[in-house]
């Protein structure tokens, strides 16, 4: 299964769509947006536009197109199927070069993401295409890669810069992918510079990232930036209910908050981190200290890449949590954890309203903080202060 249709980005849709008809694309897009809402799909179908072999693109095919409660067309943007040849966003789907782009099996259509450094050549590029083959079989998903600290490196880097000079391998247009920009090194930021600020005409660069403040300014200076939003629940629901997944979660569309990879991810199983920053909750709120202090102390020192992505998912679970006692607070029923209302209530009479908006303040820190390797016991326990009663 190739990559597929993704949904319900209008805006971003036009913006690209109008800067193809007019010829006008800038060197270099940062696509910005939450987790799993289609932002490589979007450079996908960016690629497949500039070398679709096709006299014009599917109209029926595209991944902006949501096929939940009206039709294809997107008003204002010209997506009827009567556009001129390289207006719109997509490809044909049949041609070799699309076929190619969507396998990432494409010489001029170029993907790097963050991997572990190579040990055995020190300072060569990794080699990222297992990762894609992997990633080209199931386009919803995230690869699990093992081997520590993940990063695009400045060897990555280079090895696309040094290919620059030359034109591409089949005289379309070149389009380099940075997906999870936010991982790339600072010398592998600077690395390419330049190259963001005076590209040859042939070559476009994309970078996408859920967290833009993590890139260096001269960076994200360099790049057109577009925002995708979260993806709307009945959008997430239809999606879903078209393709037969199933889930034991009731709100699931709900819980996904607005990531279909989310979705994807708690339908195949739990929550990550999600109990235990429920947990962290009750102790604070029942006052008690000795046994969360004992259960931050194991993670006393612990990094790594696998350190982080369980720290970066419970932080991320207790701010939506928090979020919802706050919103109960103030009369508001619009939660994101709607299958925990009751316990969510209960905190929400427990906690002081002072209390929860210390400890979203430093749950937020401590969100910044992850990426910097310090002492996650610290963390933890600074949130437990937060929360519990003075």
């Amino acid at each position: 299964m190739a990559a597929g249709r993704f949904l319900d980005h209008a805006r971003p849709r036009a913006l690209l769509e109008s800067a193809l008809a007019a010829g006008e694309l800038p060197p270099a897009f940062l696509f910005t947006g939450p987790h799993g809402v289609g932002k490589e799909e979007a450079a996908l179908e960016l690629a497949m536009a500039l070398n679709c072999m096709a006299a014009a693109p599917d109209p029926g095919l595209d991944l902006f197109t949501a096929p939940v409660g009206g039709s294809d067309e997107v008003p204002g943007t010209g997506t009827s199927g009567e556009d001129e040849p390289g207006s719109r966003l997509g490809g044909c789907r049949v041609c070799s070069n699309c076929d190619r782009i969507v396998r990432y099996a494409h010489p001029d259509v170029i993907v790097r993401l963050p991997l572990p450094r190579p040990k055995k050549k020190s300072g060569e590029p990794a080699d990222p295409s297992e990762a894609l083959a992997w990633k080209a079989t199931h386009p919803y998903r995230d690869p699990v890669i093992e081997g520590g600290n993940l990063t695009i490196g400045i060897a990555d880097v280079r090895a696309e810069v040094k290919k620059l000079g030359m034109a591409p391998v089949e005289g379309g247009r070149r389009v380099i992918i940075f997906r999870e920009a936010e991982k790339m090194t600072d010398n592998a930021q600077n690395a390419l510079l330049k190259s963001l600020e005076e590209p040859p005409a042939h070559t476009l660069f994309v970078l996408t990232t859920d967290r833009p403040q993590s890139l260096l300014p001269t960076v994200l200076s360099r790049c057109r930036t577009l925002y995708f939003g979260p993806l709307a629940a009945p959008v997430i629901a239809g999606w879903l209910r078209d393709r037969g997944v199933a889930s034991e979660h009731e709100h699931l569309p709900v819980l996904a908050r607005g990531s279909l990879k989310r979705a994807l991810a708690i339908a195949g199983g739990d929550i990550p981190g999600r109990q235990e920053a429920l947990q962290l909750l009750q102790w604070a709120a029942a006052g008690e200290r000795v046994r969360a202090l004992r259960w931050a102390a194991e993670h006393t020192f612990r990094s790594g890449q696998g350190a982080q992505i369980h720290a970066r998912a419970l932080l991320g679970e207790l701010l939506s949590l928090l979020r919802d006692v706050a919103a109960l607070q103030s009369g508001r029923e619009d939660l994101q954890n709607p299958d925990r209302s009751d316990l969510l209530g209960s905190l929400a009479t427990g906690i002081g309203a002072g209390r929860i908006e210390k400890a979203l303040a430093e749950t937020l820190q401590a969100s910044g903080e992850v990426d910097s390797f310090v002492n996650l016991a610290l963390i933890y326990t600074g949130l437990y202060e937060a929360i519990s009663p003075a």
